[in-house]
């Protein structure tokens, strides 16, 4: 899986031939986390998110939907 981006020390991937909705994952020490990008919801795989780090999370979802999506539709 390649990594789209470093943020805050997350590392944001977008799974080869994943399923819809398009979503990326974000990973950091021991949490995982799914960010859908219609509605900017999240799903903790693994671990603990803390507020602060679901807003980040989130709002980097908000600010790079359209440059995400295009990577997404790229891959599938």
């Amino acid at each position: 899986m390649p990594i789209f981006e470093l943020f805050y020390g997350w590392a944001i991937t977008i799974y080869l031939n994943d399923h819809n909705p398009a979503h990326f994952h974000a990973k950091k020490a021991e949490t995982s986390v799914r960010v859908f990008l219609e509605d900017g919801s999240l799903e903790v795989e693994r671990g603990k998110l803390s507020p602060a780090d679901r807003r980040k999370l989130q709002e980097y979802a908000k600010r790079n939907k359209t440059r995400i999506e295009e990577f997404w539709n790229e891959l599938h």
